[in-house]
C-alpha cells in the first residue's frame, strides 16, 4: 500500500516542473515540435520569441524525451506514446536538445529572440 501511494506520488512531483499532459489536454496554443513514428523532431529547427511556450508531443510508438543540452538546464520525463511536455523560454538564445534514448538520431535545436 505504501509503494503505491510512494509512486502515485513520484509520478505526479515528475510532471510539475515541465507540464507533462496526456492527448485528451487539446491542441497547443504555441510552436509545437512533434515526436513522429521516424525517431526525429519535427521541425528540427524552431525560431519563437521570448515569453513564447513550446510543446512536444510524443507521436511515435516508443518513449523519448526533451533534454536540453545548452541554454538552460532542463529535460523533461519519459514520454509515452501521446503525451506531451511544454516549456517556456524566458532568455534569448539557442537551446539544443536531443532525446536520450535515441541521442544518434533525435536532435533539435530552438532559437529564441527578444
Amino acid at each position: 500500500m505504501k509503494r503505491a501511494i510512494y509512486g502515485l506520488l513520484l509520478g505526479a512531483l515528475l510532471g510539475l516542473g515541465c507540464g507533462v499532459s496526456s492527448p485528451a489536454a487539446g491542441v497547443p496554443a504555441g510552436p509545437t515540435v512533434r515526436m513522429p513514428k521516424s525517431y526525429r523532431f519535427d521541425p528540427p529547427t524552431l525560431q519563437m520569441k521570448v515569453g513564447e511556450t513550446v510543446t512536444w508531443i510524443n507521436e511515435d510508438n516508443f518513449t523519448h524525451n526533451v533534454h536540453f543540452l545548452s541554454g538552460a538546464d532542463w529535460q523533461s520525463p519519459p514520454l509515452r506514446p501521446g503525451q506531451r511536455a511544454t516549456y517556456t523560454f524566458t532568455q534569448p538564445g539557442e537551446y539544443r536538445y536531443q532525446c536520450d534514448f535515441h541521442a544518434q538520431m533525435m536532435k533539435g535545436v530552438i532559437i529564441v529572440v527578444p
